[in-house]
């Protein structure tokens, strides 16, 4: 048993630069939001089109499966390879582009599409969606 003295008496006051618990944040606080489905391009063929020929994608008919979801000349979304059969599974990619949507620009295009561009450049939207925050 501890001697009494050892214990505090309320009410306690940590000192100075102590802290009493985990840190929180005040309530209904959030972070950005994701960018939202694109309502004026681009399309999902302008999506498809501007990753097919690019290296490292399988050379495979492609479709996008979520998306895009645009953020000022941004855009996101989830492609994956057509399967041949339902016993074909494949791992979805991740397509950022920018510009206008007939005239898209690949920034990224992946499994982690997080790149120091889109960290740097990308709308809030744009990189809640490829980056997590």
């Amino acid at each position: 048993m501890l001697p009494t003295a050892a214990l505090p008496t309320l009410p306690y006051t940590p000192p100075v630069g102590a802290t009493t618990g985990p840190a929180t944040t005040a309530p209904g606080a959030t972070g950005p939001s994701p960018a939202p489905k694109c309502t004026g391009g681009p399309t999902t063929a302008q999506v498809v089109g501007v990753v097919e020929g690019t290296a490292g994608i399988p050379d495979r008919q492609l479709k996008v499966i979520d998306g895009p979801f645009c953020s000022g000349k941004w855009q996101f979304a989830t492609i994956e390879i057509v399967a041949k059969d339902s016993e074909d599974k494949y791992e979805p990619l991740f397509v950022v582009t920018t510009g206008e949507p007939a005239a898209l620009q690949l920034v990224e295009a992946g499994t982690d599409v997080c790149s120091q561009r889109v960290r740097a450049e990308a709308p809030a939207g744009i990189r809640v969606r490829a980056c997590g925050a």
